[in-house]
């Protein structure tokens, strides 16, 4: 066997693997940028209208989440239930409280079913679409977000006694991740 011939076989070799190597590489740098432009839905909470976002988190269709607070005249619970549709839109499907004067609801209205359960009023088969949710949070009002899979949050813990507003958001991931970064840091 020629010597010269082997080592010029190794060479190129090495100049394959090295080539497949950055070739891998690149794939995967291509593949990292497409991802972090991938578009992501969210429920974002902000301070204000145009304060912070305090909370951004990873909707899909047929999540559900509730809020609930006490009533500041009537001081008795109030709790909202609200789902992702498959269009991605809030969508109230049922609230339920202890008390029916003032400021809150005395009659379903359309396919809407009234009942009365246990101690408590509840209007379900609900299907009001929301474009955002303006919460007043007051820690005196115990407001709470509870998501579907059992979080639960304080909503005054997240910015103190404020307006909050609520809406879904189309974000890439680079946002998100960059969001969630900001919040895990602050």
């Amino acid at each position: 066997m020629n010597l010269s011939r082997i080592l010029g076989t190794a060479h190129n070799g090495a100049q394959f693997f090295l080539m497949r190597k950055k070739l891998i590489i690149l794939i995967f740098l291509i593949g990292s940028a497409f991802m972090l432009c991938l578009p992501l839905h969210a429920l974002q909470i902000a301070a204000g209208h145009n304060g912070p976002i305090v909370l951004i988190r990873l909707v899909h269709p047929q999540d559900t989440f509730s809020l609930g607070f006490i009533h500041s005249v009537e001081h008795c619970p109030v709790w909202d239930h609200i789902m992702i549709d498959d269009r991605y839109r809030l969508v109230t499907y049922a609230t339920e409280y202890w008390s029916s004067r003032t400021g809150l609801p005395y009659a379903a209205f359309g396919n809407e079913d009234f009942s009365v359960v246990g101690d408590h009023f509840r209007i379900s088969n609900m299907h009001r679409i929301v474009p955002a949710i303006y919460q007043w949070v007051d820690a005196r009002y115990k407001n709470v977000l509870c998501f579907g899979d059992g979080t639960e949050i304080t909503l005054a813990s997240l910015a103190g006694n404020t307006l909050l507003v609520m809406k879904l958001v189309t974000v890439t991931l680079y946002r998100y991740l960059l969001i969630q970064g900001q919040l895990f840091f602050h």
